[in-house]
């Protein structure tokens, strides 16, 4: 049997566009609590001219809620379900998701009950 199978290695050591990057350090930690439901309230605006480039995420409540992100113009990115009480999610992402200039992350719920979130990142 001829062997055909071979390791692709341009696609981890192309200079140009590597498979995973992480541009800086993140060093913005933001956390937030909630006990009432929310809607489209802000969690970060960026400086005037800068983009957020998310890396992680947690988010944890007390009771069950479904959370939702949102990008400005109300746009959602990411809705996390919460299913029972005390329960959490979290996600690290490979890649940050990287946002337009000027564009803010917001939460909404669609529950009350107390909540917290936290996102990690930095502006570039």
């Amino acid at each position: 049997m001829d062997k055909k199978i071979r390791a692709n290695y341009k696609v981890f050591n192309d200079e140009v566009r590597p498979l995973f990057t992480r541009e800086q350090t993140s060093n913005t930690i933001l956390y937030n609590t909630f006990s009432t439901a929310q809607t489209n309230t802000a969690l970060w605006t960026p400086a005037a001219g800068k983009r957020i480039c998310l890396t992680a995420i947690e988010a944890s409540s007390l009771a069950a809620l479904v959370v939702t992100l949102t990008r400005t113009g109300n746009a959602p990115f990411l809705s996390v379900v919460l299913t029972t009480t005390m329960s959490a999610f979290s996600e690290s992402f490979p890649s940050p998701v990287i946002f337009a200039a000027n564009e803010r992350i917001s939460l909404s719920t669609n529950a009350s009950g107390t909540m917290y979130i936290t996102l990690i990142g930095y502006e570039v």
